[in-house]
C-alpha cells in the first residue's frame, strides 16, 4: 500500500517504493523515464523494512540538497543529483506504522512516530565532499510525544501538532530544545488530529469529524472555535489532512468535498 504524495521537483519527480533495489527513485516528470534508484542499507533493528505512509521532503542540511522520508526503518537523506544514500537514523521507527512526514529546516530535521515510539530532532552536517552526516539532538519518549498521524506544523521556531496515540492532543513543542511550551490538554474533538496552519491560527481535525481553530500562540493553548464537518459518522474516520488555499479551507470527507472562506 502507497500513500505518499510524489514530489515534483524540476524536471523529475520522486518517489518511494521501498523496494530492495529501488528505496527511492527518480523519473522524468515528462516522460516518466528513470533517472536513479536509490538503495537503502539496513538502518537498525527497529521498524520493518519496506516504504512507510510520509512524503518526500527537500533539505540543504550540511551543504547537500537531499531527500528526506521517513520509511518502515526509519529516517533516511537520499542526494538529490544522483540518488546516493547520505544518512540514515532508525530510532523513531515503529513496526507498524511511520507515518508523519519529516519537519525540515535549515540542518535540522524533525519526525515522530506513534505506537509508543517518541520524536526525534537530528542535525545534518557536512562529512566530505558530497557526503552528510545525521547526529542526533534530542529524542522524546512516546509519554512525552508520539505523533500518530497528521503531522506538526512549524511557526516561528515551534512546532504544533498531535500527540498520543489514536489521539490528537495539542502540543507546541521548541524544535530546537525539545521543550514542552503547553500543559497537556484533551482537544476539541476525539481521534487523532491532522493540522495545518494560515494567519498566525491552527486549524486541527479530529478523527471524529471535528473542526478547530487555535491560536499559534506559544505560550498557551487556545481554543477559539469549533465545528462539526458535514457528512462526518463515527464509522468512518475523518483522515484527510485539511488544504488552506487562496484564502479558503478545504475538507474532503469521504465522498464529499466541503470548502469554506476564511479570509479575515
Amino acid at each position: 500500500m502507497f500513500s505518499e504524495s510524489p514530489l515534483v521537483d524540476g524536471d523529475r519527480v520522486i518517489v518511494t517504493p521501498g523496494g530492495r533495489s529501488a528505496a527511492m527513485v527518480a523519473l522524468d516528470k515528462k516522460t516518466g523515464k528513470e533517472v536513479w534508484r536509490a538503495t537503502v542499507p539496513p538502518l537498525g533493528s527497529s521498524g520493518s523494512d519496506g516504504a512507510g505512509y510520509s512524503s518526500i521532503m527537500i533539505s540543504n542540511g550540511g551543504g547537500v540538497k537531499q531527500y528526506v522520508q521517513l520509511m518502515g526503518r526509519g529516517l533516511v537523506g537520499i542526494r538529490a543529483e544522483d540518488g546516493v544514500f547520505l544518512w540514515g537514523y532508525n530510532k523513531v521507527a515503529n513496526p507498524t506504522a511511520n507515518i508523519s512526514t519529516p519537519i525540515v529546516k535549515d540542518d535540522l530535521v524533525f519526525d515522530s512516530t506513534s505506537y509508543g515510539t517518541g520524536a526525534a530532532l537530528l542535525q545534518l552536517s557536512a562529512d566530505g565532499p558530497g557526503k552528510v552526516k545525521a547526529t542526533e539532538r534530542y529524542f522524546l519518549g512516546g509519554n512525552v510525544l508520539q505523533n500518530h498521524h497528521g503531522g506538526f506544523v512549524l511557526i516561528d521556531g515551534v512546532l504544533y501538532g498531535g500527540h498520543g496515540q489514536s489521539n490528537g492532543f495539542p502540543v507546541a513543542l521548541e524544535m530546537a530544545t525539545g521543550k514542552m511550551l503547553w500543559p497537556q490538554v484533551r482537544g476539541a474533538g476525539s481521534g487523532s488530529a491532522a493540522v495545518t496552519a494560515a494567519d498566525g491560527r491552527l486549524y486541527f481535525r479530529y478523527q471524529d469529524g471535528t473542526m478547530a481553530l487555535i491560536a499559534a500562540d506559544p505560550k498557551q493553548y487556545q481554543l477559539i472555535s469549533t465545528f462539526k464537518i458535514p457528512n462526518a459518522t463515527d464509522n468512518h474516520p475523518s483522515w484527510a489532512h485539511p488544504v488552506i488555499s487562496d484564502g479558503k479551507l478545504y475538507l474532503r470527507e469521504q465522498d464529499f468535498l466541503n470548502v469554506y472562506t476564511i479570509k479575515r
